[in-house]
């Protein structure tokens, strides 16, 4: 099957981040000496001196480049680009300059004049002979690899489990950058000290091979020749941006209008997004346009003939999120006339909404496990505190339970008050739902004992709380209003999990399981007393599972 150019860009970006990360380690282990670097080099440079990885490496050197020209060709209106995309194009670009006075002596000179490319000679002609030189070198490298991180970012965060090794994975990599600085200063200071020695320098010539005066002006030239490349490619990039504005504006243009009356008018062959930036309408791209995320998608109201057919890449995105005929990705939709369009997620939309799919936001009706939780004597507690004070508590509070629910499998769909509402089994099912809700209530108590131990001292008494769950038919999707829209769950079976939470008082429990919900569990609960209560707005008895202590509960 033909690579996309998503694809190009992703398979080439993670070799050459690849690279970069094993190069800045290479510049960290300066901070042990320069011999152990030159160590690690003479190993790592073995390898890729190998003519079939040379061959991967150059030549997604070479197209990752071409593709970063091709983005700043495509790119519609450059204004519309959020300050991440904005900062990964720019440090695309900027790379090919900044790292052609590190590239050309440290690998074009060994093949061409067999220079010696080891770091003392790197990190003295970067100190003593050419400065600018040595701050061009490093800031490269750290463009290059933020330019990566950028990247990964974009690419790892419609992952499921990004959410939860995101800060891990930054700080690893806050942790080499700084490393290779720090090894580039180490390795500075350590040359910087045996320049000091007339002996030494004057060994120079002897310890590496450097070159002549015409290896140099050659070197110099290839320098000059790729910077004069890379200028005449931005150049015509920016050239043909304007060229091709002009030729669309004398094709025609096409208008799209949208729910609210807004109109946005542009040139024949720029997408419907790019008609929403250009208008400065809010419209969804968590990808940024890339035609992977499909939060842009939008549904066709009118004018559907002057839109062409989907290429296989869109066809496959809507596949997944099970988008009905007529739903389209604005990032990827070209009109050839006029067309109004509905956009089906909130402009604020998120990565979670990229792994929605169209099916759920439309609403269906599914079997679901939902939980509430509910602080007790919260009212009272918060009279007694500053309005700081409280905002501070209940903030620690639901990122403890938000995580506990999250971790378990849940989905949190709304904090009321110092209350919380989640659904479990929302994709897998409610027998795997309820399993899940139950560990999720069990985590929920194990981590409240520990925020009651660390805020002890600004407590009066310990937190408690209540915690209903009860598994049946509910209605769920998408409602609400602009941004306030949210996936959400309505029905009997919501309205009975909130009553068995007040109920725990009535029963002293920490959880009330209702007999639907331990029954679809599939767990042995016998060891939980069964009473059966009435249930206010709901016609005859409910029998429900008393859990007093929630450690005492079947891991599930």
């Amino acid at each position: 099957m033909k690579p996309t150019v998503r694809q190009l860009r992703l398979s080439s970006g993670l070799v050459l981040f690849t690279y970069v990360g094993f190069h800045l380690l290479n510049h960290a282990t300066m901070a042990v000496s320069l011999p152990a670097a030159e160590a690690y080099a003479t190993v790592m440079f073995a390898f890729v001196r190998l003519w079939p990885v040379q061959a991967v490496l150059y030549g997604a050197l070479a197209l990752h480049f071409a593709l970063a020209v091709f983005a700043l060709y495509s790119r519609r209106d450059l204004r519309a680009m959020s300050r991440g995309e904005a900062m990964q194009l720019v440090a695309g670009l900027l790379i090919v300059p900044l790292l052609a006075g590190h590239v050309v002596p440290a690998r074009l000179g060994p093949a061409l004049l067999e220079t010696t490319p080891f770091h003392t000679l790197i990190v003295l002609i970067g100190t003593k002979f050419d400065p600018l030189g040595g701050v061009m070198i490093v800031s490269g490298l750290v463009l290059a690899w933020t330019h990566g991180c950028i990247g990964m970012h974009y690419w790892l965060r419609l992952k499921p489990f990004y959410p939860r090794v995101r800060m891990i994975l930054l700080g690893l990599a806050v942790m080499l950058a700084t490393a290779a600085l720090a090894g580039y200063l180490a390795g500075a200071r350590e040359v910087a000290a045996l320049y000091a020695d007339e002996a030494w320098r004057a060994s120079l010539g002897t310890r590496y091979r450097m070159p002549d005066a015409a290896g140099a002006a050659l070197l110099e030239n290839i320098r000059y020749g790729i910077y004069t490349f890379w200028a005449t490619c931005v150049g015509g990039a920016l050239v043909a941006r304007r060229v091709r504005d002009w030729a669309e504006h004398r094709a025609g243009r096409f208008a799209v209008a949208y729910p609210d009356g807004q109109v946005s008018v542009l040139p024949l062959g720029a997408t419907i997004l790019d008609a929403s930036r250009a208008g400065r309408i809010p419209h969804a791209a968590v990808c940024g346009g890339r035609g992977r995320c499909s939060t842009c998608r939008v549904r066709v109201e009118r004018g559907a003939a002057n839109v062409p057919a989907a290429a296989a890449d869109e066809l496959a995105v809507l596949a997944r999120v099970g988008a009905p005929p007529g739903v389209r990705l604005a990032c990827q939709t070209r009109p050839t006339g006029d067309v109004a369009v509905v956009p089906l997620l909130p402009a604020n939309a998120g990565p979670q909404a990229a792994r929605r799919t169209e099916r759920d936001a439309a609403g269906s009706e599914k079997t679901i496990a939902v939980m509430f939780a509910d602080l007790r004597g919260f009212t009272t507690l918060s009279e007694a505190k500053l309005p700081y004070d409280v905002v501070f508590l209940l903030n620690r509070y639901f990122a403890e339970m938000g995580a506990a629910i999250e971790k378990s499998g849940g989905r949190l769909d709304k904090f009321v008050g110092d209350g919380i509402v989640a659904l479990f089994g929302v994709e897998s099912g409610p027998a795997k739902g309820t399993r899940e809700a139950i560990a999720g209530a069990k985590a929920m108590i194990e981590r409240l004992g520990a925020l009651n131990a660390a805020l002890s001292h600004d407590l009066p008494a310990p937190l408690r709380i209540g915690i209903g769950i009860h598994t049946g038919p509910a209605i769920v999707g998408e409602m609400g209003y602009a941004q306030a829209r949210q996936f959400t769950a309505i029905g009997d079976t919501v309205n009975t999990a909130s009553r068995l939470e007040a109920l725990t008082k009535k029963f002293g429990a920490e959880l009330l399981l209702s007999a639907d919900a331990a029954a679809a569990s599939g767990l042995d609960l016998s060891a939980f007393p069964e009473e059966t209560t009435d249930i206010r707005g709901r016609q005859g008895t409910l029998a429900v599972r008393v859990v007093a202590d929630t450690r005492m509960l079947p891991d599930a």
